[in-house]
């Protein structure tokens, strides 16, 4: 998956840290984290290219990412944690830095999203799911799977089939299963789904417009159990505040309304 695109930011980076790998995706309109799931098509690398030589031409005079700056988050050698919460925040930069290119279209900004946090939180799956009005049932708008690189959605799930993961939902800022299959709140989907699918662990985060909770991004891990960290937890609060704004942005286009429209329509 697009490992032309990928050396670009990986170069860009070396020229002017975040800086310049911000600059050359607003420039050539593809986040970093799209740039790792996408085909070399050659109309983005050839966009991607033009745009690096800007920046090489930008950072040729020696203008570097401050590395003393206060605000700059630096990772140390021997500590593997700093290492990942400078993913989360480069990600999440360069998803800001791109805001304009999909905060307008819901359906792109789920699917960046569920790219984005399959890399930032190194999970297999990652998905975003909208309830209907009356907390009865989810269903999947978009799932990505990493290996595959694939799309998908549609799947169901009721209430009243889960009545202990939906009453956490709608109670928790974070649902944060470490061994989901023996978790509480989750244990419920074991047999119909945890186990046929692998997933040993689930960092789930609620979506929320203004006082309604419209769904949830539910980041899935394929193996054993897994200790999620406040740092993988705050990432995943991000992303669905993400997806909340992109729905509020939508308007009359997106949001409860339409939510309640889909749930009647093609959502069941």
């Amino acid at each position: 998956m697009g490992k032309r695109l990928q050396r670009a930011f990986e170069e860009a980076g070396s020229l002017g840290g975040l800086v310049a790998k911000m600059r050359l995706a607003s420039m050539a309109q593809l986040t970093s984290m799209e740039a790792e799931t996408v085909e070399d098509r050659p109309e983005l690398v050839s966009r991607v290219q033009n745009a690096l030589d800007e920046i090489r031409k930008q950072f040729a005079g020696g203008e570097r990412e401050d590395k003393n700056a206060p605000s700059a988050v630096q990772p140390r050698p021997d500590d593997d944690q700093s290492l990942v919460l400078r993913r989360h925040l480069n990600t999440y930069l360069d998803m800001m830095s791109q805001r304009s290119l999909f905060l307008g279209n819901v359906d792109a900004t789920i699917r960046r999203v569920n790219e984005a946090a399959c890399s930032a939180i190194d999970v297999e799956r990652v998905s975003v799911w909208y309830c209907d009005a009356q907390q009865t049932k989810i269903w999947c708008v978009d799932l990505f799977q990493r290996a595959q690189a694939s799309h998908s959605g549609g799947t169901e799930l009721f209430a009243k089939d889960f009545a202990s993961y939906f009453r956490a939902l709608r109670a928790e800022r974070t649902i944060a299963a470490h061994d989901a299959q023996t978790d509480a709140r989750t244990s419920c989907f074991t047999e119909v789904y945890l186990k046929p699918l692998g997933i040993g662990a689930l960092l789930d985060v609620p979506i929320w417009v203004g006082r309604s909770m419209i769904g949830v991004v539910c980041h899935e891990h394929v193996g054993p159990k897994r200790m999620w960290t406040k740092d993988e937890e705050t990432f995943a609060y991000l992303m669905s505040n993400f997806v909340a704004l992109a729905v509020e942005r939508g308007g009359t286009d997106a949001g409860p309304r339409t939510i309640r429209r889909a749930a009647a329509a093609g959502g069941s």
